[in-house]
């Protein structure tokens, strides 16, 4: 327990984070400094540096009295990496419950024989197959295997997986029908409007791929503002030095009776980097990472499909 409490264990400790786990997000920060476009990582970054340089110098020349905090930049980066993860994380969720989602579509469908509604002969076929005009036979328990046009029969459907609306929907000569819905009581002659890939289901998985490569709009102006609040922390950071190492322990003495006005002064100016930004960074990216997926795909799509979120969100 000794040794987990000792200055060397905590150097080598933040030693490791900075070649480790810490590396990219550092390097990044650095080099959207010196390209004059700081970023949220630059903050971090340089909180993170400020710390460990100070403390590193207070380790090494003790007679300066001066407080180590080697802490501070490994649990900064620990926080901020964390909420990164969190954010992969529900980006991969969606992702694979979206694929999951199209795996409730049926490999095979009845391929109506010379694609007349009245013929009652059908044959096997994989849905990859069908195309444009073909004719399905769907049977009562099926799963319908494409998009498409009722032409003969009567039946209720469970749409709940794509609407969420708990009650099945009456369908009847003339109505349409999508990929993944359940026929539940009734034979039903469909005519395929949209086959394989064109089916709104595909359609969904595609619109929440094109989402997760795109940025929300409150991430793009968070990095619109990030460089002004880049500059403006920095510029509190050394407003904090000057404040302390100037009149502090004229304002307040109690603050630096087991120290030096110049550690206590690092130290502060050195927390102000790197606790300006966690709290809203973390806050911003888990509550925009999983709803922004759906807020886009919904401004492309004509239809509602709670059913999807309700099941991706495991609601």
């Amino acid at each position: 327990m000794h040794m987990f409490h000792s200055t060397g264990f905590h150097l080598s400790l933040s030693i490791f984070t900075f070649i480790g786990p810490g590396r990219r997000l550092i390097v990044d920060g650095l080099k959207s400094l010196f390209k004059g476009s700081p970023n949220m990582n630059t903050l971090v970054g340089l909180g993170a540096l400020s710390s460990f340089a100070v403390s590193s110098v207070a380790a090494f020349i003790p007679k300066l009295g001066w407080k180590t905090f080697f802490e501070e930049p490994i649990m900064l980066i620990a926080f901020v990496l964390l909420g990164k993860n969190l954010e992969q994380r529900a980006k991969l969720k969606a992702a694979s419950d979206m694929t999951g989602l199209l795996n409730i579509l049926p490999s095979k469908a009845r391929l109506m024989v010379d694609n007349d509604a009245e013929q009652s002969s059908f044959t096997e076929v994989p849905c990859g197959t069908l195309a444009v005009g073909d004719y399905i036979l769907v049977l009562p328990g099926d799963r319908i295997p494409a998009d498409g046009l009722v032409k003969a029969g009567r039946s209720t459907v469970d749409e709940s997986s794509l609407t969420g609306e708990p009650m099945p929907v009456t369908k009847i000569a003339g109505a349409e029908v999508s990929a993944g819905s359940i026929n539940l009581n009734g034979k039903l002659t469909v005519e395929v409007r949209r086959p394989g890939g064109e089916t709104v289901m595909s359609d969904i998985l595609h619109l929440v791929e094109e989402a997760q490569t795109r940025e929300a709009p409150v991430q793009r102006l968070a990095d619109k503002v990030a460089g002004n609040f880049t500059y403006g922390v920095m510029a509190l950071s050394s407003a904090t030095f000057m404040f302390w190492s100037i009149f502090g322990s004229q304002f307040v003495p109690a603050a630096i009776q087991q120290g030096s006005a110049m550690s206590l002064a690092l130290q502060l100016s050195c927390s102000v980097l790197g606790n300006c930004l966690p709290m809203c960074s973390w806050s911003c990216h888990t509550h925009c990472s999983a709803g922004w997926y759906f807020v886009r795909c919904n401004e492309r799509t004509s239809f509602t499909w709670w059913g999807c979120f309700g099941e991706i969100c495991g609601s």
